[in-house]
């Protein structure tokens, strides 16, 4: 792979990765640091907009009535007000949730210059209440077009919050190891390339309940065909598209090579049930394969795709000629 920071530009609509600035060694630059710099670039891009404010409700003792108050049950506590009431303000949840992951993340940055970066963004979410960032936490945020702007600052957050704290000590240093979800970069990847390449109806993820039918016995539970994508109309694709983070070609028992035949037999699912063609994208890990079969009356495309050229311009291309095949 040529740049895992380029890749997850694409994937997840970031900004690119910076700019070389000065050398770094390996005693000042640990390898997992071009996620955090690309984190801290994005939220610096971020703050550049303007932090969102948003009504948070909130619930304190004052000297005053403001918003709703409540009974105060203990005489002793006056003439303070137990008041409730909503004010608009920079705490959201949104930006709760940015500072609580850069806060986790700085002590694990080594290099001056990439921790001066998130000093600087965290002095901007000073009047922001810390919390402990948790994935769930995430999955309640709801993306309106008032903070949509958020969400790549997000979704590379929510990607350092899944893959950061292992680290090993065996050795004689200590150093972080990082692990991100591979298959997920990859489909969100292809997923925006087929857009770039101007193809307007990609469908990620859609779910096929009526393939499967219960016809008699128990327990009557339902089966759905989910496919990465489609390309098309829901109801009338034009071609659904597998993908695999994984090599295309197996040894088999002879010393030769032959292809995966359970992805092939999934394929075959999704274009009988479907009733279009379909294609299953690989990375090249190692040999190079474009074939074509003829399943069911459905052509069926096994491909491969080089991560190694700069500006990832194989998956353009590929992209490129799955819009002009459609």
């Amino acid at each position: 792979m040529h740049s895992l920071p380029e890749l997850l530009t694409l994937a997840y609509r970031t900004l690119a990765p910076p700019p070389s600035s000065g050398v770094a060694t390996v005693e000042t630059t640990t390898p997992s640091e071009w996620l955090l710099v690309q984190l801290a670039r994005e939220v610096h891009e971020l703050l550049g907009r303007g932090l969102r404010n948003g009504y948070v409700e909130r619930r304190e003792r004052l000297p005053f009535v403001r918003g709703r108050t409540r009974p105060v049950l203990n005489p002793a506590q006056l003439p303070f007000l137990d008041c409730e009431y909503a004010d608009f303000i920079v705490d959201t949840p949104e930006n709760r949730l940015l500072r609580g992951v850069l806060e986790l993340l700085a002590p694990a940055v080594r290099n001056r210059a990439v921790r001066r970066l998130y000093d600087d963004a965290l002095s901007f979410l000073l009047n922001v209440e810390p919390v402990l960032p948790s994935l769930a936490q995430f999955d309640r945020i709801s993306l309106t077009r008032l903070n949509r702007h958020y969400l790549p600052s997000l979704r590379l957050a929510r990607l350092a919050l899944e893959g950061a704290g292992v680290v090993d000590s065996a050795g004689s240093s200590t150093a972080p190891s990082y692990f991100v979800l591979m298959w997920q970069i990859w489909e969100n990847a292809v997923a925006a390339a087929l857009r770039d390449a101007q193809i307007l109806d990609v469908l990620e993820k859609p779910r096929y309940g009526s393939a499967f039918v219960h016809e008699q016995g128990q327990p009557n539970v339902s089966v759905t065909l989910e496919p990465d994508l489609v390309l098309g109309r829901r109801l009338s694709p034009r071609m659904v598209i597998d993908l695999k983070w994984a090599p295309v070609l197996l040894p088999n028992r002879h010393g030769g090579l032959r292809l995966r035949n359970s992805h092939l037999y999934q394929m075959a699912t999704y274009v009988t049930a479907l009733d279009c063609d379909g294609l299953l994208l690989y990375p090249l890990m190692d040999d190079a394969v474009n074939a074509t079969y003829v399943f069911n009356g459905h052509r069926v495309t096994v491909r491969t795709v080089d991560l190694g050229q700069t500006g990832l311009t194989d998956l353009r291309n590929a992209a490129a000629d799955i819009a002009a095949a459609l």
